[in-house]
Order: structure tokens, then C-alpha cells, then sequence
């Protein structure tokens, strides 16, 4: 019995040994699709393969119900809550009213912000250094993508875009083409018109800051603050695409989102995250022939606008294992992984040292990206973020629809956009 237990006692001991520990598993949501072209790196399970501190499980989501599904989670506590969010930046705000999360280390917060670029900086610090999470590489800057093989049979130049919002619906009306009933199967311009209000106003915001609108008066401040898009400049950029739709016809509410139409050859022009073009054209759109530049301002006079925002890696507070969350994405966000999924995916750095780089350093797309990010304009800090996004959203989509005139319209969206502000002070 006594070299039995002696047995039994080596066995475990051994067992011990020969078995490795089970990691901890944390949690990181995402918006699976292609919504961004940011989050094609999640389909790798290998991912986190070289971070050995924990396992980290990738949980996709649908990006127009994602920001309800965290306050959601939120509200119930305990488990339901993701130990890493990749977030919109425009959503951060609001989930941040809510004193929902984390701030980045200190020590990480002050690295990072020396080692990254000037546009990186502009969207990761939130005052003094603060950072509530890492921009995600390939940045998103807004800008008009065309197809230059269109361009061609229109009788366009093909290397040179429309650069006034004259040109912009000339080219838009060339461009269109229809079938014998007159139906328009091909759109000069794709629109994005429906879904979650902030996808709408992303892709917005180069009329409305073309047109001398604002969505907020201090765009740094965490508080305060009043609106300015209900006056002339944010009218006429509602009813120069309203008229698009219905007076010239060179564009439609019956097309699918203007990444993929464009992708899909059935639209000639778009404008939304340049980033998503690069990364989708290869493997979706291979022999598409395309160009990239700022968006067309109002009239010769007019300064470029282009939107400048990110998906950012964030920590709830209520998360249990903080710790290791911001050690998962310090590691994913490093230097070296920077350049590395930058490479992979066809994106662009955020590290001064990578864009020296090549492919970066001459690579056409990433040559004509610096170009444009002098003329980035992130979006407000205000913690009434949210309803003054879900305003303007709404808003746009009640005048394109026929649901609602201009004027009344952007004055229902400022009230709303008002008070939202108010009720983030309280």
C-alpha cells in the first residue's frame, strides 16, 4: 500500500509537469463583415497565436446593433461584458459619457504618442496624454474613389478627379448609365443612405465641412459646445445630393453600400474610407482600374475636408481582466506587428518608423494618402457624440428619402444635437 500511494503520488507530480496550464481566455468584439476593411485580420484564428500571456476569443458582431449590444452588456454586468471592444471611434464618446472606459496605462499612453504619427496622435489623445484606446492601423481618411475605366468612356480624363462640387455632379451625370425603360443601372455617384446613422454621417461630412458646416463648435472639448450644421452651408450640402437623387438622377436609393457598388462596377464614383478600396479591390474587384483624392469642395475657393477617423482597441472597466487586455493589444499594436499586418493586408502604419519603410515609403496609395492627411479632420471629442451623430443620421436620411424637408429636418436634428450636449454635462 505504501508504494502504491508512493506511485500515485509520483504520477500526479509528474502529470503536473508534462501538462501544460490551461491559459485564461479573454474576450474581443468585433463587427464581422466588411463594414471595415480594418477588422479582415480577425478572420486569422492565428491572430494572437505569438501572445502567450492568454488566449484571446474573437467574437464578431453586426456592426449596426454592436454599439446597443455593449450598453447592453454593460447594463447586465459580470460575464456579458468583452475584455477588449474594437470600436468605432465616433462611438467612443458615447460609451465613454457612461464612464465605460479604461484609460491606456500612463507609461504605454506617453510611448505610443512619441513613436506614432502626427494624425495617429490627433486620434488617440483625448487631453493631456490621455488615451482610451489605440487606433487601429490603415486609417480611416475619407476621400473620393473613382473607377478609371469609366472615366475613359465617358470621355473623362481618368487620372484627374472632380475637384468642385460643379464638376462633381457633371461627372456624376456622364457617368450614369441606364437601360432601355430608363431604370439606372449604373450610378454616377453611390450613396450611403441607410443602416446605423453614424455610417451614414461618416460618409457625409465631406459636403457638410465642404460647405463651411460643423457638427460641433469646439471639436476638442470633452463638454460643451454648440452645433452648426442648420444654416446655409449644412442645407445646401443636404440638397446637393437630394437633387442628385431626384433632379439629375445620377444616383440612387437602390443600390447596395458604395464600397461594394463601386467594387462591383455598377457605380462610377464614392466617397468613404479610401482604405476599404485598397483593401477589397485585390480580391474583389481585381481588374478595376481606380484612382484616389479629396473629396470636391464647393467652389474653386473652397479647402478640402477630408474625415479622419479609426477603429480603436479600448477596455471596458468592468472588464475582470484589464491587465492582461491592454498587454493583448499593446502587443498586437507594437512596432513590429504594425508593419507586419500593414504588409499583409495592403494598409497603411501608424508608426513614424514604418512609414519609412517599404512598400509604405513609395507604394502610390500610401504616397497619395500623406498627401490628403494634412486636410484630416478627426471627429469631436464632445461626450454628446452620439445623439449629435444619431441627429444629423436621421436627418439625412428623412430629406433623401422624401420623408422630410431640408429646413424643418436640420432644425429637429439641432434641437436634438443640442440637448444631447446638455444631458453629457450633466
Amino acid at each position: 500500500m505504501r508504494y502504491l500511494k508512493i506511485l500515485v503520488a509520483v504520477c500526479f507530480i509528474m502529470s503536473m509537469v508534462v501538462m501544460p496550464a490551461i491559459a485564461k481566455t479573454i474576450t474581443l468584439w468585433y463587427p464581422a463583415g466588411k463594414i471595415t476593411a480594418g477588422a479582415a485580420h480577425f478572420a486569422d484564428e492565428t491572430l494572437f497565436d505569438g501572445f502567450t500571456d492568454c488566449k484571446v476569443e474573437l467574437v464578431g458582431g453586426d456592426y449596426d446593433t454592436m454599439q446597443q449590444k455593449i450598453f447592453t452588456a454593460m447594463a447586465a454586468g459580470g460575464g456579458d461584458v468583452p475584455d477588449i471592444l474594437f470600436i468605432d471611434r465616433s462611438w467612443l464618446p458615447g460609451i465613454l459619457k457612461e464612464g465605460a472606459l479604461a484609460l491606456v496605462p500612463d507609461e504605454d499612453a506617453a510611448q505610443w504618442l512619441a513613436a506614432v504619427a502626427p494624425e495617429i496622435v490627433e486620434l488617440s489623445d483625448y487631453g493631456n496624454g490621455k488615451m482610451y484606446g489605440y487606433p487601429q492601423y490603415g486609417i480611416d481618411v475619407y476621400g473620393l474613389t473613382w473607377n478609371k475605366d469609366h472615366f475613359t468612356e465617358a470621355g473623362l480624363d481618368p487620372d484627374v478627379a472632380p475637384a468642385t462640387w460643379a464638376e462633381f455632379t457633371y461627372y456624376s451625370l456622364k457617368l450614369r448609365q441606364v437601360d432601355a425603360a430608363g431604370d439606372i443601372t449604373r450610378v454616377g455617384y453611390a450613396i450611403r443612405h441607410l443602416g446605423h446613422p453614424h455610417g451614414v454621417v461618416h460618409k457625409f461630412l465631406w459636403a457638410l465641412w465642404g460647405a463651411g458646416a460643423y457638427l460641433i463648435s469646439d471639436p476638442k472639448a470633452l463638454t460643451g459646445g454648440t452645433v452648426g450644421f442648420n444654416n446655409e452651408g449644412g442645407a445646401a450640402a443636404l440638397r446637393l445630393v437630394y437633387d442628385m437623387i431626384y433632379v439629375d438622377k445620377s444616383t440612387s436609393l437602390n443600390f447596395p453600400d458604395p464600397r461594394a457598388a463601386l467594387l462591383q462596377g455598377i457605380a462610377s464614383m464614392q466617397i468613404s474610407e479610401t482604405i476599404s478600396i485598397k483593401a477589397r479591390q485585390p480580391t474583389e474587384a481585381p481588374d478595376l482600374n481606380w484612382g484616389v483624392a479629396l473629396a470636391p469642395v464647393r467652389g474653386v475657393e473652397g479647402t478640402p475636408a477630408a474625415n479622419l477617423n479609426s477603429w480603436m482597441y479600448s477596455v471596458p472597466v468592468m472588464s475582470e481582466n484589464q491587465e492582461l487586455a491592454w498587454k493583448a493589444i499593446k502587443w498586437l499594436n507594437s512596432a513590429d506587428k504594425d508593419c507586419e499586418l500593414c504588409e499583409r493586408f495592403g494598409s497603411t502604419p501608424r508608426y513614424i518608423v514604418n512609414w519609412a519603410k517599404e512598400p509604405f515609403a513609395t507604394d502610390p496609395y500610401c504616397v497619395g494618402l500623406r498627401e490628403m492627411l494634412p486636410y484630416g479632420r478627426a471627429y469631436p471629442n464632445n461626450l454628446g457624440l452620439n445623439g449629435i451623430m444619431e441627429a444629423v443620421g436621421a436627418a439625412i436620411q428623412a430629406v433623401w428619402h422624401g420623408e422630410a424637408e431640408v429646413g424643418p429636418a436640420l432644425a429637429e436634428a439641432e434641437i436634438l444635437a443640442n440637448k444631447a450636449i446638455r444631458d453629457a454635462m450633466k
